[in-house]
């Protein structure tokens, strides 16, 4: 790696850092902590480049780990021994709640005659809240997720102890334990198309950002309000062709499933909260340039 391009990376990542650490202090995390979550991610992102390789080993190999992440062994033993005793810390796929709705939006086994969200018993009968939340949950103890439900208004509870399905989507940027595991698999998630995209410029998949730098901010809520909608009813088409129960994998396909989806998001910061990207050298020393003599032969 030349030089440069590991500067463009270094700043990059200091760059998505930001953010990152402001949640960390947010929540009483220090550099300590940090430092020893960064060596965990160090060593699993190690040791999952050398399952890939040829010949690669069923275990771990702790001396290569340290060659490559400047580690002791002895650090990247002791990190091996605790993984392997301790669940991965966000292997969560798509979280409960949005799975029951995805369900009840899509399923036809809990639609009406025009294909919308039945209106649904708590209990009794094949479509059921409590059959829905078992089929799409895989626990039968549906009260907890259901009061979240109504709480963020996804879910309306009727007079007659029904349920009705009012938002495809639950909201999961909330200050809990839930919501932080949220944001970073949606973190995580762009991170991994954009740096796919990096390693496989001839097969990317599909990333786009569009931005004003010089927005009047008396302009930013209404297209905020209109952005947010029209992205809403895109990502609802989209939700019902990728979770149309037809794409479901079945019978032999189970163990080759994939996980596939597509994110939106909105940003908004001062213009001059960011910090200005160096022209490249060439750019700025152009002006000098043009006004050389050239030289006669």
């Amino acid at each position: 790696m030349s030089e440069a391009l590991k500067r463009a990376v270094q700043r990059a990542v200091l760059r998505m850092l930001g953010p990152l650490v402001q949640l960390l202090m947010d929540v009483g995390i220090g550099v300590g902590e940090f430092t020893s979550l960064a060596k965990l991610a160090y060593v699993r992102a190690a040791a999952e480049q050398a399952r890939g390789a040829p010949g690669a080993r069923s275990r771990p190999n702790a001396t290569r780990i340290s060659v490559v992440t400047g580690l002791t062994r002895v650090e990247v033993a002791a990190i091996l021994a605790l993984a392997d005793g301790e669940p991965a810390l966000n292997e969560i796929g798509r979280q409960r709640a949005e799975r029951v709705l995805s369900g009840w939006w899509n399923d036809p086994d809990f639609q009406d005659e025009v294909g919308r969200p039945r209106t649904l018993e708590l209990k009794g009968g094949d479509a059921s809240f409590a059959t829905l939340y078992a089929r799409y949950s895989g626990d039968p103890q549906f009260a907890s997720i259901l009061d979240e439900l109504v709480r963020v208004r996804a879910v309306r509870r009727l007079s007659d102890d029904r349920v009705i399905a009012v938002s495809r989507t639950y909201a999961t940027v909330r200050w809990d334990p839930n919501g932080v595991l949220e944001a970073g698999a949606e973190l995580a998630d762009h991170c991994a198309t954009l740096l796919n995209n990096l390693k496989n410029p001839h097969r990317p998949l599909f990333s786009r950002r569009v931005q004003n730098i010089q927005l009047d901010p008396r302009f930013a809520p209404m297209l905020i309000r209109d952005l947010s909608q029209q992205a809403s009813v895109l990502a609802d088409s989209m939700d019902d062709a990728l979770n149309d129960p037809h794409h479901k994998a079945k019978g032999a396909n189970v163990d080759g499933a994939l996980r596939l989806g597509i994110g939106f998001y909105v940003f908004e910061e001062p213009a001059e909260g960011r910090s200005p990207i160096p022209e490249r050298q060439d750019k700025a020393r152009a002006p000098r340039a043009r006004g050389r003599k050239k030289r006669r032969g």
